[in-house]
């Protein structure tokens, strides 16, 4: 505006101009008066000296004053010239600085006719004339002048208000089959003419791409920032990854500009890729119900790659597992970034367009590191709501072992009372009868006598079986293999099922806590397998190590969903495995379960001998 308003005075110059016309009429009219005295005082000179007195005095008189005249004349001629010289050296230094502006200038008429153009008009407008065209014609190539919303004509504004205005005109220049944007400032001034009122329009017009396009970079900075700024706002304040995930995709559409996206997370069990969250996918989501393995589709190449992949137009992309599904969706433009924590990835971030899209370099870069960033929260989630099932599962399991513990009193109560109680009392009244009896029948005393040791055999066999069942003492007196030994032939063959142990390594005795563990967890593999598994073999294996016990359990049973068992927290069979997982863990062991509907159920069981501190880390129930 500062440089309008310094011009705009020098432009006032140009109604001077008009005064060039009035000088050279002058100095005509003073030339031809000038030859006229001249003449006319020739004409009337005196042919003597004897003419009348009054005569003489009256033509010198004339005379005088006509060449005083004619030196005024002269004098006011000499100083019409020196302003036209003046005027001539303004407009031209008028014309050198509106040249010298770098920008484009040009002066309009209230018929919005260009009445003066600079250089830099000129040059760009070299193959039409310019001074006299209406300005559309010239600087925008239309036979109206400009009108909202396409465009607002600053002039105009200018004649209403007569203050100045600005305003930016956006170009649409075709290069190369490729529509291009370009911003130009252009700023009205008024001329104000002698009577101050606005009689012409100087505007600059001034290309500001560049500008522009650094201030619209600048804006998409800002809002990329904002947009990272609450995704790390959230991941920071919430461990609820739903929460987290909506929020970082909403965030990277919205500094994309897309409508389509979603966050696939990676199944360690299954390999597969399945959407946890999504925008605009409902087809994909509903013809995708079990998951895209790994290299499988886009989606599954970038988590075995591990890169980004931007795709110009997806719907002919030969990697694609769908392309029905993708032309249905209408799918062009995409770009998709793994999802990793510590250079593995855990998901896959995708984005995409249903229109022509170009995604920049540097939006590429911003999704990359936003995805490791995501990863590393994917994985925190993650494991926070794992500690949570595992504390929640804690809980249940210890509710669930008070229980069973109780339950295993009431019970051993109830046999002590039904059998060994009333066992003792009717040896009782044997004994107390016999004396009497003895003497009046000795062979009905010895029937007596024999139901008695009946009896006792019978009570010793019950108690032994309770005390088997509290603690075996096969573990104490001979150790882990006699035990199990013990118990698979007890339990498994009198279901009708087939066992077969094999002990490897150099057997010895183990710390009292791995032996009993490593058999409770047998135990309980062998009551499972004779209860629910329909097996008609079993095979078990005993591994001493140099620094641990390894136990393996398989039999080819039915098998089972161990996703489906673990999910319900309260089932029997849930408790039982997390019994037995409890129990590996506390001495810092590993429980791997190996089933599947109809191909049977391999349970490992790995437990050092010794524990240091810190050995024990928070495993998982890992189903292959």
């Amino acid at each position: 505006m500062a440089v309008v308003n310094g011009f705009s005075n020098r432009i006032r110059l140009l109604t001077n101009l008009g005064i060039l016309v009035w000088v050279d009429i002058l100095r005509n009219v003073s030339s031809g008066m000038r030859n006229g005295l001249a003449r006319l005082l020739l004409r009337v000179a005196p042919d003597n000296a004897s003419a009348h007195g009054l005569l003489v005095s009256t033509y010198e008189q004339m005379r005088a004053r006509l060449k005083d005249s004619l030196k005024e004349i002269e004098d006011k001629t000499q100083q019409l010239e020196e302003s036209w010289g003046e005027l001539k050296q303004s407009r031209d230094l008028l014309q050198t600085t509106i040249d010298s502006i770098g920008v484009d200038l040009i002066v309009i008429n209230r018929n919005m006719r260009i009445t003066q153009a600079n250089r830099s008009v000129r040059e760009k407008y070299a193959d039409q004339e310019v001074v006299g065209r209406h300005c559309y014609e010239v600087t925008h190539g239309q036979d109206h002048p400009c009108q909202p919303p396409a465009c607002v004509c600053p002039a105009s504004k200018v004649w209403q208000s007569g203050k100045p205005m600005r305003v930016v005109h956006v170009h649409t220049i075709n290069n190369a089959g490729n529509n291009q944007h370009r911003y130009f400032e252009v700023v009205a001034s008024p001329l104000y003419d002698k009577n101050h009122k606005v009689g012409q329009v100087v505007e600059l017009t001034q290309d500001i791409t560049n500008s522009k396009e650094q201030e619209n970079r600048i804006l998409e900075t800002n809002r990329a920032l904002r947009a990272l700024n609450t995704i790390a706002a959230t991941a920071n304040e919430s461990l609820d990854l739903d929460r987290i995930l909506n929020t970082a995709l909403d965030g990277v559409m919205e500094i994309t500009r897309t409508e389509i996206g979603g966050i696939l997370l990676l199944n360690e069990k299954t390999k597969t890729l399945s959407y946890r969250v999504s925008r605009g996918l409902s087809a994909l989501q509903k013809r995708e119900p079990t998951g895209i393995a790994l290299g499988q589709g886009i989606a599954g190449v970038i988590a075995v790659e591990g890169t980004a992949l931007v795709i110009d137009d997806v719907s002919n992309d030969p990697r694609v597992a769908h392309r029905l599904i993708i032309v249905e969706e209408g799918l062009r433009a995409f770009l998709g970034v793994p999802l990793k924590s510590k250079e593995r990835v855990v998901g896959v971030l995708t984005i995409a367009s249903q229109t022509p899209h170009s995604f920049s370099q540097q939006e590429v870069q911003l999704l990359t590191a936003l995805g490791y960033q995501l990863g590393i929260t994917i994985e925190n989630a993650q494991l926070y709501h794992e500690v949570q099932l595992r504390e929640q599962a804690r809980a249940d399991l210890l509710r669930q072992l008070i229980k069973a513990q109780e339950d295993e009193r009431r019970r051993v109560a109830r046999e002590l009372h039904d059998v060994t109680s009333q066992a003792l009392a009717t040896l009782a009244v044997r004994v107390e009868t016999i004396g009497s009896i003895a003497k009046l029948d000795p062979k009905e005393a010895d029937t007596l006598l024999e139901e008695i040791r009946r009896l006792l055999m019978l009570t010793s066999k019950e108690v032994h079986s309770l005390i088997y069942e509290l603690r075996p003492s096969l573990l104490d007196d001979l150790g882990l293999p006699a035990a199990v030994r013990s118990c698979a032939h007890n339990v498994l063959e009198a279901a009708g099922i087939e066992v077969h142990l094999e002990v490897v390594g150099q057997e010895n005795r183990l710390p009292p806590e791995v032996e009993i563990a490593a058999f409770r967890i047998t135990q309980e593999a062998i009551t499972n397998i004779a209860s629910h598994s329909k097996a008609e073999s079993t095979y078990i294996s005993l591994e001493f190590k140099d620094r641990g016990i390894s136990v393996q359990v398989e039999d080819d049973g039915i098998g089972f969903n161990l996703l489906e068992v673990l999910s319900s927290a309260h089932a029997k069979e849930s408790m039982g495995l997390l019994g037995m997982k409890e129990r590996a863990e506390l001495l810092g062991g590993t429980l791997n379960i190996d089933t599947e509907p109809g191909k049977g159920t391999r349970i490992t069981v790995e437990i050092p001998l010794s524990l240091e501190k810190g050995d024990v880390q928070d495993k998982r129930i890992v189903g292959g």
